[in-house]
């Protein structure tokens, strides 16, 4: 009961901290209702009605709350506020029971009845002014089948068909509470299991039939992302940040498919802008299991791979084997063979002696095996020209990316047996060094004659260069 209490009022905390600001209209609605004449029965209406809305003090206040109690509480007795998917695709969403004694009460069952998080940050989620519960996102009953789910996307649409933002204006500071919950949560299973991913963000993807297959469905919360990636302000760029850092080291687990992460993830990175994929790549962390991920995202924009992410995807089920105990100090994958015309294909990472139980298996660490390539792979994706002669400066991203990358985990593997065969050769022959050249000098002769295009490769080529050199 305590927990149904505690849910109850964390998610009147959501619904406060979620609730828009009076626009203009509003504001100015309000002070002609004040000045209309009428009878006092309706003026004591008018004010009643307005004080069950939230104030903006209360707003700002609910959110302060928030946060110190993501300081000062587990991640997990406060995500149980939050909505998520059940374990099984089957299984029926439990609601759960409560007392809605309050207007506020009442109207903070839009968060229940949301599938997952990423809807109640959605842009039109609460409304001003709405008090029509059953007017939310649905509850979910029985089964529920992919294609009933895409048909509730697209509920959610304006009036004039432009669809929601996935984060409306006034809910990144919740955006940010959810994000402090799963990096909580990802720290503590750390520490409990040395495995670094969110259980708690995992319940927030869909789960695949059967139950036992990796999760695939990602889009939500990469739209999130990327619309973070695209505001002005560094600090709700930085969220999209944090978020796909979740993601990424989610995806060094087998619960979720790597292969489709990768291909969703590629295709919208292709398609920004130069000065937001250096953004991008700079801002995150220098981990090995981001390092890796780059490598693998580098080599699919440039075309080293034998995936397709025009149809469909079809994911095939798979058992998902929970992960075991692993060491601080992560070892890289045996480098593929690979070829000299092309790069071998991607794999989805697994793990060795897995085991399928429910808990972490104790006593035995297993080693980490994501895709990897080698170094003639590497050349053949220096060497290779773009795709489309417009985005030449994304392609020198993508190529400086790959290399700095991948020599990173080449100097980091502890194990001479972990390296490249080919990598000492590759840098005492200059093979490399005039590959990385290659790829600048095609690249100045390609791009536009403007000055921040010439200042752009020549200040990568300069550092790409150094960091080489001490290598």
């Amino acid at each position: 009961m305590h927990i149904l209490y505690l849910s109850a009022h964390i998610r009147q905390l959501l619904y406060i901290a979620l609730y828009p600001p009076p626009s203009l209209e509003d504001q100015i609605e309000e002070e002609a209702m004040k000045l209309e004449p009428g009878s006092p029965s309706k003026t004591l209406s008018r004010r009643h009605k307005s004080s069950l809305a939230p104030s903006p003090k209360a707003t700002a206040a609910a959110q302060d709350l928030l946060m110190k109690f993501a300081r000062t509480n587990t991640p997990g007795s406060l995500a149980c506020a939050l909505p998520a998917y059940p374990d099984n695709a089957d299984a029926p969403a439990g609601n759960g029971a409560g007392l809605e004694d309050s207007h506020i009460a009442r109207e903070a069952l839009r968060v229940r009845n949301a599938r997952c998080c990423w809807e109640i940050i959605r842009e039109g989620f609460i409304q001003r002014g709405n008090g029509d519960v059953m007017a939310s996102p649905r509850k979910t009953k029985g089964r529920r089948s992919t294609r009933m789910q895409d048909e509730d996307d697209e509920v959610g649409e304006g009036e004039n068909g432009a669809a929601p933002a996935p984060v409306s204006d006034h809910a990144w500071s919740v955006l940010d509470w959810i994000l402090t919950l799963f990096e909580s949560d990802e720290a503590a299973t750390e520490r409990k299991e040395e495995v670094h991913y969110s259980r708690l963000l995992l319940r927030q993807i869909p789960p695949s039939r059967p139950e036992t297959a990796p999760r695939w469905d990602m889009r939500m919360p990469l739209d999130v992302v990327f619309h973070a990636l695209e505001q002005e302000h560094e600090a709700q760029r930085s969220l999209g940040i944090r978020l796909l850092t979740l993601l990424i080291n989610l995806t060094s687990t087998p619960f979720v498919d790597f292969p489709m992460f990768l291909n969703a993830v590629s295709a919208r990175v292709s398609s920004l802008p130069v000065d937001a994929l250096s953004y991008l790549f700079a801002a995150l962390p220098l981990t090995r299991t981001i390092a890796r991920f780059k490598v693998m995202l580098c080599r699919h924009a440039l075309g080293g791979n034998q995936t397709d992410s025009s149809s469909k995807p079809k994911p095939q089920a798979r058992a998902r084997a929970q992960p075991r105990r692993r060491a601080r100090a992560e070892s890289t994958a045996d480098s593929a063979a690979g070829t000299v015309d092309e790069p071998s294909p991607i794999s989805a990472p697994t793990r060795d002696g897995a085991g399928l139980g429910g808990e972490v298996a104790g006593g035995s660490s297993g080693t980490s095996k994501y895709p990897s390539i080698s170094v003639s792979d590497l050349l053949v994706l220096l060497g290779r020209p773009s795709k489309d002669p417009a985005p030449v400066l994304q392609t020198i991203c993508f190529k400086s990316e790959l290399v700095v990358n991948f020599g990173l985990l080449q100097l980091e593997s502890e194990d001479a047996k972990d390296r490249d065969a080919g990598w000492r050769d590759a840098l005492q022959d200059g093979s490399l060094r005039r590959a990385v050249e290659d790829v600048f000098e095609i690249g100045r002769q390609a791009t536009p004659t403007d000055t921040h295009s010439k200042e752009l490769i020549r200040t990568k080529r300069d550092a790409i260069l150094a960091i080489m050199s001490t290598w």
